[in-house]
């Protein structure tokens, strides 16, 4: 999926709605009392471009430098999580998740006295 940047009337309208604020949400659901100054500001993609194609100006917010740093520690693992399902969805295993000889995953158990047997039926295999 290929990024969409915001076209530069979306950016006039985010700024104007804006009015010289940023739109950041603090933990207790206010308003960030930040002004926007010139070249310190960022637009950002409320939801993250990496998930949806949104380049409108309902998914677009100005945002100071430290709420934009904020949101984008949120959005990676978000995105993170999203991809990891997406994939799981599909079938496609992660190099973490590979059975390992004997691991709990596997059909078989190694023993402490060093025999192997089969989980499901018990069956020594030594």
């Amino acid at each position: 999926m290929a990024r969409r940047e915001f076209s530069k009337a979306v950016l006039r309208a985010a700024l104007a709605r804006a009015d010289g604020r940023c739109e950041g949400l603090l933990k207790d659901g206010s308003r960030c009392p930040c002004a926007l100054q010139v070249g310190r500001f960022h637009y950002d993609h409320i939801i993250p471009a990496a998930l949806t194609e949104d380049a409108s100006l309902g998914n677009c917010q100005v945002l100071c430098r430290p709420c934009h740093a904020a949101k984008t520690v949120v959005d990676v693992g978000v995105i993170a999580q999203v991809r990891r399902v997406r994939d799981r969805h599909a079938g496609i295993v992660g190099s973490q998740q590979r059975i390992f000889p004997c691991g709990k995953a596997s059909p078989f158990k190694r023993l402490i006295g060093g025999g192997v047997i089969r989980r499901d039926t018990g069956e020594r295999l030594d």
